[in-house]
């Protein structure tokens, strides 16, 4: 046998080999990506449901001066905390920091129902828009986080 045989037969299974090689590592990257895409949207869901539940609570709460200051109570209720802690586990630090903020106009808004401010006004108005844009600045934050995963 000669050895220009042997030489094309080892270097074609090393080639075969590392050809293998090359496309599994592909492969598992691509199916790790969308994983990690799954588990973010899965948090922005739990994240953006709880923030909704507890702004609709909050927009049907009676008047009540003695629980203004006591939101956070309240707000944990609807598993707004729980959600934040997942997205700190998986997001970026960006968004994470704008989940806060959304969370934060959430509990002002709140502040703003039991201290009695009716939908009409201008207290009322203006922290409903606050918890919108909060949550519109969130939300942009979130799809640029998940077209970047």
């Amino acid at each position: 046998m000669q050895w220009s045989t042997i030489t094309a037969t080892a270097v074609g299974a090393v080639l075969g080999v590392m050809a293998t090689l090359v496309a599994e590592h592909v492969r598992r990257r691509h199916e790790r990506a969308d994983q990690d895409r799954e588990t973010l949207l899965s948090a922005f869901t739990d994240y953006l449901a709880a923030l909704a539940r507890a702004r609709t609570a909050f927009s049907k709460a009676q008047p009540a001066p003695e629980d203004v200051g006591r939101g956070h109570v309240a707000i944990s209720e609807h598993g707004v905390y729980a959600a934040h802690q997942q997205l700190e586990l998986v997001a970026p630090q960006l968004l994470v920091e704008k989940a806060g903020r959304a969370t934060l106009s959430v509990l002002d808004f709140h502040d703003v129902v039991v201290a009695g401010h009716t939908s009409g006004s201008r207290e009322y108005v203006h922290a409903w828009r606050a918890a919108r844009q909060a949550r519109a600045a969130l939300i942009a934050e979130m799809r640029l986080a998940l077209r970047q995963t």
